[in-house]
């Protein structure tokens, strides 16, 4: 990756076309040319900040997920609870692009895809944190329990996530928090 201010706004202008592109076309149909075009910047520039378009998305996402906490004045959250989900779901209702709603209406798996990644990738990041805090039990159980908790709590919340947004966010982020909260609760204790 580029480095340096040309390097994060042509990375923003990147993924602005990106998000321009699926607005009006299928994300699987939109080639690195296009985009590139559309940033107004040669294809060998997007190359050299983005492996591919997903990396693009994902970079984004990877940004959504943890400006969730900035934007609310807290620090990285290492607790699940409903409050994270309540901050989580209202975060995408008000913040997540309209391409990135569109492209979940349409159906468009590999979207879907990246959001479960996303959401995996944020979650595995909270957890490590979590296990470098002094713990009450190192068993080699609750390890693996605590592993497999993990990716259970995040198929969850993606599920529930592009559910909600299918529904037409037809609950209030604090009732589908609190669904996912009482969903989740066995989960969680092996977290």
């Amino acid at each position: 990756m580029q480095s340096g201010k040309l390097a994060l706004r042509s990375q923003e202008w990147i993924q602005t076309a990106l998000f321009q592109l699926m607005e009006k076309k299928e994300y699987s149909h939109i080639s690195i040319t296009e985009i590139a075009d559309r940033a107004g910047l040669a294809r060998q520039t997007v190359y050299r900040n983005f492996q591919d378009k997903d990396v693009i998305l994902l970079n984004y996402l990877d940004g959504f997920m943890k400006g969730m906490w900035h934007d609310v004045g807290v620090g990285m959250k290492t607790t699940f609870d409903e409050e994270m989900f309540v901050l989580l779901f209202r975060n995408w209702q008000r913040n997540a692009p309209a391409a990135l709603i569109h492209s979940i209406l349409t159906k468009d798996r590999k979207i879907r895809q990246l959001i479960y990644k996303s959401i995996c990738d944020y979650f595995d990041e909270l957890l490590a944190s979590r296990r470098n805090e002094p713990g009450e039990n190192g068993e080699e159980a609750m390890h693996t329990h605590g592993l497999y908790a993990g990716k259970s709590l995040s198929s969850i919340v993606h599920m529930m996530l592009i559910e909600w947004t299918l529904n037409d966010f037809h609950l209030t982020p604090e009732q589908i928090g609190s669904v996912v909260s009482d969903l989740t609760a066995s989960i969680r204790a092996y977290l």
